[in-house]
């Protein structure tokens, strides 16, 4: 297909990010492969985790706020007895000490009730701006910021503990616009004074579109032709409204 018709293709292209890589630089893949001016997408992933990244293409771009506002799933894993700044296993450790087995099971009875409005802390290690500039850079410079408002309430629809064995617990959640699934590692170093961080996480869905939706990056290696036949297209979005967007 000529590339220079792929300006006139819109839609949203479903795909499970893999880890280590930036939810920005998937977009510049896809952008380069499609010659597309407008590549944007729907809620963005930690570099470390991994699963639903939607992209939105060109006209479907104008459906981000719309498909962001959407609750999103997670599957992963909390490490209780160690903590990093970034409260993920990308962070450099800052506490360590063991954890016994009847401290697990109290912090797995909290997990276990935790639904409905949650007050988290905003991580130093995010994207909320202040005065302009992601939090995340200052804190690379080891820069302090106070923030006006440094917590924000978010809304944790269901919280399951899968399984677990010291110092791992397993979890599928879903969560609000706006929730850091990081900041449950911080609740739990507040609440009962135990080191934590995120160790793992995949997304199973977001924007309306689940993990079974999406394509591996690799596919991208198929060409322009794979990508467009794999499409959504504007009018099959449920759930939103598209404002007449075609």
């Amino acid at each position: 297909m000529n590339k220079d018709k792929n300006n006139l293709i819109s839609g949203i292209l479903v795909i499970d990010k893999p880890k280590d890589m930036t939810s920005f630089k998937v977009d510049s893949l896809i952008k380069k492969e499609l010659n597309c001016s407008k590549v944007g997408h729907a809620g963005t992933l930690d570099p470390f985790a991994t699963g639903v990244l939607p992209v939105l293409l060109n006209k479907a771009t104008k459906l981000q706020d719309s498909l962001v506002n959407l609750p999103k799933s997670y599957e992963g894993t909390l490490k209780l007895g160690v903590s990093t700044d970034t409260l993920d296993i990308d962070g450099r450790q800052n506490a360590a000490r063991d954890v016994s087995d009847s401290e697990m099971d109290g912090v797995i009875l909290y997990l276990k009730n935790l639904k409905g409005d949650f007050i988290q802390k905003i991580p130093a290690f995010s994207a909320r701006k202040h005065k302009g500039i992601p939090l995340y850079k200052y804190a690379r410079k080891n820069i302090g910021v106070i923030l006006e408002n440094p917590t924000s309430v978010v809304k944790i629809h269901n919280f399951e503990v899968k399984s677990h064995g010291n110092p791992f617990i397993d979890f599928r959640c879903t969560v609000s616009k706006g929730t850091y699934v990081r900041a449950i590692a911080q609740d739990i170093i507040d609440k009962f004074d135990i080191p934590a961080h995120l160790y793992s996480l995949k997304r199973t869905s977001a924007g309306g579109f689940d993990i079974s939706q999406a394509l591996p990056l690799e596919s991208l290696e198929k060409g322009s032709d794979f990508i467009i036949e794999n499409l959504i297209h504007i009018d099959k979005v449920s759930g939103i409204h598209t404002g007449g967007i075609n």
